[in-house]
């Protein structure tokens, strides 16, 4: 697949309409996607028509649709991937069991995606940031929301300046008030990204915060005003598919936390789990 991505990735996506940008973008963000598409399936999910996917194959250097899905599988887009081997194995006897099956498919394929893409470096960095910040706010509004509380309850114990967005208007405007130089701003958007998180996040970068934008391309309009990005694997057909690789973004992050706060943040684990116990939280027989 490298060869056939990196021409893609060499077209100049500013340069072209937003129309020709959609479809370019959305071929590069799901491959496995689109190979197995006809043009008016993706004109149909892209809101645009089939001259226009014509015309952007075209003006890219290809002949047309046909072409770009055959150069896709050279490529090796469509190959069987180990956890396609592993799922395999499993007899589905209803159309149930298939979604079942096809439901854990798709996560793990997030999950094994998000790992590709993984940077360790700017995971390193992200959490350096966090350690040393003011204050740092977790931007996740809507259903995306349960990416900033997961971080936030996970968190809080070694960072406890740290802070949940998932309200539009009053709650957003009130945080935005506060952003400045110094703070940490985690900016959270998959597929389509909401305006005012977008904006919320150029005013952090306006600021002086220091600003980290997880998301699922590295076409999404949050890296624009990203110090860092975070990026999962792309799942813009299943509604729940992107939280598995943000959680496990927010899991790294902690664990790297951790172990840079080392033996403070142990101390820590201790003396919660001693009040744990002397709070008899849990039920013991």
């Amino acid at each position: 697949m490298a060869d056939f991505t990196h021409f893609l990735k060499g077209i100049d996506l500013e340069r072209l309409p937003k129309k020709k940008y959609k479809v370019v973008k959305h071929i590069l963000d799901h491959p496995d996607e689109v190979i197995l598409m006809k043009t008016s399936e993706l004109a149909v999910k892209l809101n645009v028509d089939t001259v226009t996917i014509f015309n952007t194959c075209k003006e890219i250097g290809l002949k047309g649709f046909l072409d770009l899905k055959n150069r896709l599988k050279k490529s090796g887009v469509g190959s069987p991937k180990p956890v396609d081997k592993f799922l395999n194995e499993y007899e589905s006897g209803s159309s149930t069991d298939e979604a079942i099956k096809q439901g854990l498919q798709r996560d793990m394929e997030m999950l094994t995606g998000t790992i590709e893409r993984m940077s360790f470096e700017n995971i390193k960095k992200a959490s350096e940031a966090i350690i040393h910040s003011s204050q740092t706010y977790i931007i996740a509004l809507g259903y995306v929301g349960n990416v900033a509380n997961y971080f936030y309850s996970i968190g809080r114990q070694h960072i406890p300046q740290m802070h949940a967005i998932t309200e539009y208007n009053g709650m957003l405007f009130d945080y935005m008030g506060h952003f400045k130089k110094g703070d940490v701003v985690i900016a959270v958007g998959f597929d389509k990204c909401q305006n005012q998180v977008i904006k919320a996040l150029k005013k952090a970068k306006d600021k002086g915060a220091f600003t980290i934008a997880i998301a699922d391309s590295e076409y999404s309009p949050l890296l624009k005003y990203s110090r860092i990005a975070l990026l999962t694997s792309p799942a813009s057909n299943y509604f729940l598919s992107p939280f598995i690789g943000a959680l496990s973004l927010c899991n790294a992050l902690l664990h790297c936390i951790v172990e840079m706060t080392k033996p403070h943040s142990t101390h820590r684990v201790v003396a919660y789990n001693k009040l744990l116990g002397e709070e008899n939280v849990y039920y013991n027989d």
